[in-house]
């Protein structure tokens, strides 16, 4: 049954004295340490009762890793008594105190991992962006951390506990950035770093003890996933097993290049080219089913580069507002990009744009353009961004 966090009364009372909680992600890395505990007394120096498992769901994982996990994790769960608690997104926005969040399953006997209602996708292509490469990853934040910590809050209820992460060995840097986050009731624990287990080994105890070789959890349109060549290989022969979400990283990359042709999911290329390449016909076909079945609509976009307060020369924020014109079918959608005016352009992505202003290098750099795409995209503007548009063109005006 599905729970509003908001409205869970309880949650910490009915917990005896947790000491340790595992945010576990699926992948190989928190299986192993979750199936060496619950196999290997020896291996642990606390009591599987005061052990709780927390998974926060994304919305995007490959079928075959909720497959294993429901198949082996889960039992082995069921087995030993282990409370486990299934979190995930009820809608957009979430609170430090978990509005937003819904508990899926509290449960020492689960038997199935459960969908959120709000997805990691969904959020992606209402907003008609892409996870991020550089910097902090605000996916993981968004439909992992502030899903996990409330309900980490409300568990441990001001007890001091032993917060487990699965950073393998190879991994210290990850675990100091963790370990900042640390407290007087906090503390991060990396088991694998004690144990010296880096990737490879964990994969060799899974299929040891399961007979299974446990794949790298992650959204199927994961760009983290797609940094290399090897990984590019890898996610190309998982879309071959689940065209479908090869299909649905298609349909987000085509959303969000729409309104930015910059924006792709491979750096320098794009999962376009990937399918392409990878010979994955099933996928292109779903891919275009997908596009057949929308409703479309004529977006207006602006975009524009500010100059930087604290540099003479330097590039200050990028903003932009996007605003949805009319909406109808694909070629009605067409027929009215052709009466926008403007230049019409063919980017490299295929897709038709008629510009009005394209973008240029001098500060502030400005962006205008009419673009024909499904119709998910929210109309949405930036804070200030009249303002600055305003003041940017109101040379135009004067002169």
């Amino acid at each position: 049954m599905i729970v509003s966090f908001d409205q869970l009364p309880g949650l910490a009372e009915n917990d005896c004295g947790t000491t340790v909680v595992m945010s576990y992600g699926m992948g190989v890395d928190s299986t192993a340490i979750l199936l060496r505990w619950l196999t290997d007394p020896s291996s642990r120096d606390f009591d599987l009762r005061d052990l709780v498992v927390i998974s926060a769901d994304t919305g995007g994982e490959f079928e075959q890793t909720i497959t294993d996990v429901q198949e082996v994790v889960l039992p082995a769960l069921r087995a030993a008594g282990v409370r486990f608690i299934q979190v995930g997104r009820s809608r957009r926005k979430t609170t430090a105190h978990g509005g937003g969040v819904a508990v899926l399953q509290d449960s020492t006997e689960p038997t199935r991992l459960y969908a959120a209602a709000y997805t990691l996708e969904d959020e992606m292509l209402s907003a008609g962006t892409l996870p991020q490469i550089g910097g902090v990853r605000t996916c993981s934040i968004h439909a992992k951390g502030n899903c996990l910590d409330p309900i980490i809050a409300a568990v441990t209820a001001g007890r001091r506990y032993r917060h487990v992460v699965g950073f393998e060995s190879e991994e210290r840097s990850r675990a100091l950035k963790d370990a900042l986050f640390n407290t007087d009731r906090r503390t991060g624990w990396y088991p694998l770093q004690d144990w010296g287990w880096d990737r490879a080994r964990c994969s060799d105890f899974i299929a040891a003890l399961t007979g299974r070789r446990w794949a790298k959890s992650a959204c199927g349109y994961c760009p983290f996933a797609m940094r290399t060549d090897v990984g590019r290989q890898n996610v190309a022969a998982r879309w071959r097993r689940e065209p479908q979400k090869g299909a649905r990283a298609l349909f987000l990359e085509h959303v969000a290049r729409s309104l930015n042709e910059r924006q792709t999911l491979i750096e320098g290329s794009s999962a376009a080219n990937l399918v392409t390449s990878a010979g994955l016909g099933d996928v292109q076909a779903r891919f275009g089913a997908m596009l057949d079945e929308c409703e479309y609509a004529v977006y207006e976009v602006r975009r524009l580069t500010r100059r930087s307060s604290a540099q003479t020369h330097g590039r200050g924020i990028t903003a932009r507002s996007v605003r949805a014109v009319v909406r109808g079918t694909r070629q009605q959608m067409r027929d009215e990009l052709a009466r926008c005016g403007g230049t019409r352009v063919i980017g490299g992505d295929g897709i038709v744009r008629h510009f009005l202003r394209e973008r240029g290098e001098q500060l502030p750099a400005l962006e205008h353009f009419f673009v024909v795409c499904p119709a998910v995209v929210e109309d949405k503007e930036r804070p200030g961004f009249r303002t600055w548009w305003q003041e940017a063109t109101s040379h135009d005006v004067l002169f």
